[in-house]
């Protein structure tokens, strides 16, 4: 059960209903909500992530994935599995992402390879060693490697966030991309 109670939809500002009307009335918007002035921000940089043409779904999920691996956010875990899946990794790379499978004999492509090794130096050493960031950035560049940092920094506090409290995974509630 959740250390903090979640709010309603109804209790909240036109802006948090309408995030909550787009991208569903979870869980964890429930519980940030409780913070109305960082929310609404917050909010905004999921919009871009979610929204940015820099990676595709699958790309984003993958990431998500990962990171909500490696941070044991069995929330994350369960409310991006299925996203996924619809965005087009099979069940053999999402167990291989899950740290179940190899990852070498998922079929992953190179460039999604580059991200899953950045992402599992980065969220287990709190670092990147010369040679993994610079591999990262001949992949994918300037901008390609800043959003990838971010979107990992979202879910990475997002991660510490929903552990801590112990927020209680979604009964039917599913994330709408």
């Amino acid at each position: 059960m959740s250390r903090i109670p979640l709010t309603s939809a109804e209790q909240q500002s036109d802006e948090i209903r309408q995030f909550m009307a787009r991208r569903g009335e979870l869980n964890v918007f429930r519980l940030l909500a409780n913070a109305p002035a960082v929310f609404v921000g917050w909010t905004q940089m999921v919009d871009e992530i979610l929204e940015s043409p820099t990676y595709t779904t699958r790309m984003r999920e993958l990431i998500t994935l990962r990171v909500a691996h490696l941070l044991g956010s069995t929330y994350e875990l369960a409310q991006h599995s299925d996203l996924a899946r619809a965005a087009g990794l099979t069940q053999r790379q999402i167990d291989a992402v899950l740290d179940a499978g190899d990852l070498n004999a998922a079929d992953f492509s190179p460039t999604e390879r580059t991200v899953l090794d950045l992402i599992t130096e980065l969220c287990s050493t709190r670092r990147l060693r010369d040679d993994s960031f610079a591999a990262a950035h001949a992949e994918l560049g300037d901008e390609a490697l800043t959003e990838l940092l971010m979107i990992i920094s979202c879910y990475y506090g997002l991660a510490l966030v929903l552990n801590a409290v112990d927020l209680d995974i979604d009964t039917t509630a599913r994330l709408r991309p």
